[in-house]
């Protein structure tokens, strides 16, 4: 389409040429004029750029560049966010060594090390965690199941630092806390 064309040629310009891209398209997916795009001009303008996300992964991506929790996000948040998803895309193109368009667990477990630097799962949290975005169970994520899982770990790393106030990479809370915690990564 028209507007994915548009999109793909932002990529390609230069960084302020891409910034006045950016802010264009910004400007043509915001369509109440608000200055703000709220979840369906979000999910409308990723679907523009030819990214399907499930509802679902759309919400987390919103939430983890809406600081003020708004529900909605501003062009500078938007182009956060956007580079964001070619940083996460980066890593999984790069690990998808047989251009099969989906990762086996290790290759997600080489993309997240990759991608989540400072991350430091063990094993049984790292697979638990794969599971959980893997739904038909096979083993592999697709690039729509990576790019959740990666909104999930974003969220989740977000919302452990909010209580890491020492950076110390351990947390201690009550119930109220974890549930809280929990909720903040859907």
């Amino acid at each position: 389409s028209k507007a994915t064309v548009s999109v793909l040629y932002c990529l390609q310009q230069t960084k302020q040429s891409k910034m006045d891209s950016m802010a264009q398209w910004f400007s043509y997916v915001d369509t109440d004029r608000s200055g703000q795009l709220d979840y369906k001009e979000l999910k409308g303008a990723l679907q523009q750029a030819g990214l399907n996300f499930s509802p679902m992964t759309c919400n987390m991506m919103l939430r983890c560049f809406d600081p003020d929790r708004s529900g909605r996000i501003s062009l500078p948040e938007f182009r956060n966010l956007f580079a964001w998803i070619q940083a996460k895309d980066a890593c999984f193109m790069q690990v998808d060594l047989d251009r099969s368009q989906s990762l086996n667990h290790a290759e997600v477990y080489n993309a997240i090390k990759q991608g989540f630097p400072m991350l430091n799962l063990d094993q049984h949290a790292f697979y638990a965690a794969t599971k959980a975005y893997d739904p038909d169970n096979n083993g592999t994520m697709s690039r729509a199941e990576y790019m959740a899982f990666c909104a999930y770990l974003e969220l989740a790393s977000r919302t452990f630092m909010s209580f890491d106030t020492q950076r110390s990479g351990m947390v201690n809370m009550n119930m109220s806390q974890f549930i809280f915690a929990c909720s903040q990564c859907k």
